[in-house]
């Protein structure tokens, strides 16, 4: 499985068929499906596009990281702290997010068949048809 992973360098210097970069954001391929994560800490982290069929992200801390058009089928996010996350355009078909927190989280586009949703914090997330879930919405969009 082809993944995309984005690195960033600052401050050294890539040096590459007498071509030298400094300060630049390369991308390289590498394979992440069905990866552990549970319990990490990946705050911010770019994971857009990615396959990442069947990772575990159990009880990981992931506020602000990006899944958008990430394939996350099976993935399961069971008590994860996702908070102001992007999931457009993602594949969540699925996906466990019991007990998950994704405060203004934006979904919209996504895709949530038979996707878990218990106890899920969604307060202010933009959900899949773009509206905006209201105060207190706990396991659905309301």
């Amino acid at each position: 499985m082809k993944k995309t992973l984005l690195l960033t360098f600052c401050l050294i210097y890539i040096c590459s068929y007498s071509t030298c970069f400094a300060g630049e954001e390369y991308k390289m391929t590498v394979s992440a499906s069905g990866k552990n994560y549970a319990g990490a800490d990946l705050e911010g982290h770019d994971f857009s596009g990615q396959d990442l069929r069947g990772a575990d992200f159990s009880k990981a801390d992931m506020d602000e990281v990006n899944f958008s058009g990430a394939d996350l089928t099976g993935a399961n996010f069971e008590g994860a702290d996702i908070e102001n996350s992007n999931f457009i355009n993602a594949n969540l078909t699925n996906a466990n997010f019991k007990d998950a927190d994704l405060e203004e989280a934006n979904l919209k586009g996504a895709k949530i068949q038979n996707t878990i949703f218990k106890n899920t914090e969604l307060e202010y997330a933009i959900w899949v048809d773009g509206k905006t879930c209201g105060a207190g919405s706990v396991g659905s969009c309301w």
